[in-house]
Formats: C-alpha cells, structure tokens, sequence
C-alpha cells in the first residue's frame, strides 16, 4: 500500500506538471484534468486505509509490516498491479484511437479523398505498430501472475493472499466488460471492491445504451439536415440549367 501511494503520487506530479504546462494540447489538458482527480481520490482513499491500518498495530505488528515490506510475493503483486494499470492505459487509448479512425474512415468513404485514406491508412498502421509492445506487457503481467503462484506453492505468500488470474492473451483487445483485464482480485488488500454501476446495475447499463442511441440519433438527424441542405442546392443548380437550356 505504501508502494502504491508513492506510485500515486508520482502520478499527481506528472498531471500537475501537465495541466502547469501551457504547451500542453488542450485534448490532453482535458484528460489529464479527469486523471487527476481521480488519483487524488484514491490517494485520499489510500492514505485513509494506511493510517487506519497503523493506528491498529501494536510493537509486534509493526515489526511484522517491516517483514512483510520485504517479502518477494508482495513485490511481485505490486509490481503486477502497476503493470496492469498500464496495460489498461494503453488498451483503452488505442481503442479510442481505433474508433476516430474508424469513424474517419467511414466519411472519407462517403467523400472518396484519396490523400485523406492515405494518411489515415498510415495513422492506423501507427497504431497497429505499438499491439507488440502491449502484448509484451501482458506476457510480463501473466509472467509475475507465475511467479506469484510459485511463491504461493512453495508457502512464500502471505496469510490470506489470493494468487490473480493471468491475462488471456487471444482477444485482449476487444475490451469486453467482462474480461480479466478489469478485475483486480489478488492484487489489492482488503476486501474486493464493488463492481462499478455500469457493469452490475442493470438501470445504469440500460441508461448507457439509450444514452448512447440517443447521441446516435442526433448524429444522424444532423447528417441528414446537411443531405437535405447537399439536395436543396443541387436541385436549384439543377433547375436553373433547366431553365436556362429552355430559354435558350
């Protein structure tokens, strides 16, 4: 816990220097900005759980924590943790990455832009060029989840210690809500959290889908607004040459 509570806030630091930074581009601003409060929280949170966690110990329990500070099983668990939340990092920008181009790629289609195809189909050979290190993050993450289940075997672990699940490698970039890559079972002390709303709450995903097939629709109300507008002016084109050609 106090390994991760220097993690955080180092990471505060980092998203303070950012948001300080006025060369910083504002989309990153922005998510830097959301970063940040969330880290603040769980330093709080975090910081809440250590103090309560000392103000119970006695003599022989704080020299017990020292101990335990130093045990291999919960190096590797820290250590697994914070590779997972890279992981999770990184899986989650290249999925927004995937979905403008995707996006892009559909208007260009209806544009028919040879140079903007070229420089997307370069963008996305980018993004396709960093899955290798991803995948090499996975196989470090699962390569820790072994070593934790050795340490576990051989009586290393601590009292009451979960081993976590390894990472299934084929299908890691799909992002479903119920891949492993979203539990932290093993890798946290205490008890699991509860699962957010929108994975447990049947109204909040309800909620979602409509929210989402309502900015869907008015997407659509608006590409059909600028056809109807696209049809309006060809149609005047059309009916002045129309006219014109009968005059003549």
């Amino acid at each position: 816990m106090c390994e991760m509570r220097d993690r955080l806030k180092k990471r505060e630091r980092e998203y303070d220097a950012l948001i300080e930074d006025e060369a910083t581009p504002m989309d990153e601003y922005i998510e830097a900005k959301a970063d940040l409060e969330s880290v603040r929280v769980r330093l709080q949170d975090l910081n809440t759980r250590i103090r309560n966690k000392q103000s119970v110990l006695g003599v022989t329990d704080r020299a017990r924590l020292r101990n335990l500070m130093n045990n291999p099983f919960l190096t590797a668990r820290m250590n697994a943790l914070a590779l997972k939340q890279r992981l999770r990092d990184r899986l989650r920008a290249r999925k927004f990455e995937m979905e403008r181009l995707e996006r892009s790629f559909r208007k260009q289609v209806n544009a028919n832009n040879g140079l903007d195809q070229k420089v997307d189909a370069h963008t996305a050979s980018s993004v396709r060029s960093r899955e290798p290190a991803i995948t090499k993050v996975a196989r470090s993450y699962n390569t820790l989840c072994t070593t934790m289940e050795k340490l576990f075997a051989d009586g290393k672990a601590p009292l009451g210690a979960i081993c976590p699940k390894q990472l299934e490698l084929k299908g890691i970039f799909d992002l479903d809500v119920d891949d492993t890559i979203w539990e932290d079972i093993g890798l946290e002390d205490g008890s699991p959290a509860a699962p957010p709303p929108w994975l447990a709450n049947e109204s909040v995903c309800a909620g979602i889908k409509a929210l989402l097939e309502h900015d869907r629709c008015i997407k659509e109300e608006v590409r059909l607004q600028h056809e109807c507008c696209s049809m309006h002016i060809w149609l005047s084109e059309e009916w002045c040459i129309v006219n014109l050609a009968l005059g003549t």
